[in-house]
């Protein structure tokens, strides 16, 4: 049995940041049919964020340690 908590955590992240990124979608589209356009900008870009973590997040992961690594030792 390989059980590995490391990939379980990226799964549970990248399902967590896609559920956002579906929230705040929707929350997107109520702002535009309302022409709130204020709210719509920052559903947009807040749901943009999301889904870059939810596709990109190993490898966001394995820069952040790169960063660390350079910074701290």
């Amino acid at each position: 049995m390989n059980f590995n908590l490391q990939t379980i955590t990226t799964n549970i992240v990248s399902q967590i940041a896609f559920v956002i990124l579906l929230i705040m979608a929707v929350r997107a589209v109520v702002s535009y049919i309302r022409q709130d356009w204020g709210s719509f900008i920052s559903g947009v870009t807040l749901g943009l964020f999301c889904l870059v973590i939810t596709f990109f997040g190993p490898q966001l992961s394995n820069f952040a340690k790169a960063i660390g690594q350079a910074i701290f030792g």
